[in-house]
């Protein structure tokens, strides 16, 4: 016979108002302790006692709050949930937190919500990050539209561009450690590096013959540092990389930066999302504050 859940609930607010405990009133019942605290903090001195939805009245949004969202848009560029999760970190003054539905509707009021003309993709979303800077780094070549090529060392704790390098011929392996040794001088040398396997990092097995273990991999080795390589179609294995590219060529135009400018940008002016809207360089340099390898960033 199924349990009258509205009559159980009336008999756990009049005992409870008579002076039982919510264990008592969970072995009379027979339910979880839980549920008779739950109900108790819910329904006692209320008079309605069932699930009857309720109207949700649309928050306010003042004007102020309107200015500050549409401002961090102008000026990061930055989607809904993000917009939404800088909110709710930092709780600016005066500034009424809202979700990202609220702020994807201010988007489209003002005009500058840009629609996507594309499926997104949505497999391969499992997120990893390493627990400390100089664990690992990730790099990767671009082709930018100007028809130049970057390089970028990202490390994957911190999201700290450690050095980069944009050109115009084609990219090499030894440009690559070029702007590895490079950033090794001046902050150390990281225990991983991270490519998908493109030529310049990685010698892929041909038929009829051998892999080998390409120019990159043998410096690494010697300067003491593992490689690690992507597997093939995993593009979100390097996505941290990929995610600075991506912003090298839609934001840093739209705010009037080049490739250098808009290192510096991202790793101290520019708060992200996946680090608690943290700076890069804040997170990447916490770790040496009371480590001995802290010599090596100068």
């Amino acid at each position: 016979m199924e349990r009258d859940i509205v009559r159980m609930r009336q008999f756990c607010v009049k005992r409870y108002e008579s002076g039982w405990s919510g264990n008592e009133i969970a072995r009379e019942l027979q339910i979880p302790r839980r549920t008779a605290y739950e109900w108790i903090k819910r329904y006692v001195g209320k008079e309605e006692f069932s699930n009857r939805p309720t109207r949700v009245k649309e928050s306010f949004t003042d004007e102020r709050t309107k200015k500050y969202v549409l401002r961090l848009r102008e000026k990061f560029n930055w989607g809904p949930a993000k917009v939404e999760g800088f909110i709710r970190v930092n709780r600016p003054e005066g500034i009424i937190p809202l979700d990202h539905n609220k702020i994807y509707n201010l988007f489209v009021e003002a005009g500058v919500n840009n629609k996507l003309d594309y499926i997104r993709c949505t497999w391969g979303k499992k997120r990893f990050a390493r627990e400390h800077s100089n664990t690992t780094w990730q790099t990767d070549f671009k082709l930018l539209d100007n028809d130049n090529w970057i390089c970028t060392y990202l490390d994957d704790h911190s999201r700290f561009i450690t050095n980069g390098k944009e050109f115009s011929e084609n990219p090499t392996t030894e440009i690559a450690l070029e702007i590895l040794l490079k950033a090794g001088k001046k902050y150390g040398f990281p225990e991983q590096v991270l490519t998908d396997q493109g030529s310049e990092f990685f010698c892929a097995p041909k038929t009829g013959k051998e892999q080998g273990i390409s120019q990159f991999t043998l410096t690494l080795n010697e300067l003491g540092i593992q490689h690690i390589v992507a597997s093939k179609r995993r593009p979100t294995t390097c996505g941290k990389i990929e995610a600075f590219h991506k912003g090298v060529q839609l934001e840093a135009p739209s705010i009037g930066l080049n490739y250098k400018q808009y290192l510096k940008y991202w790793n101290y002016k520019r708060p992200h999302q996946e680090i608690k809207y943290q700076y890069p360089a804040t997170l990447y340099f916490k770790d040496f504050k009371n480590n001995t390898s802290a010599s090596n960033l100068r």
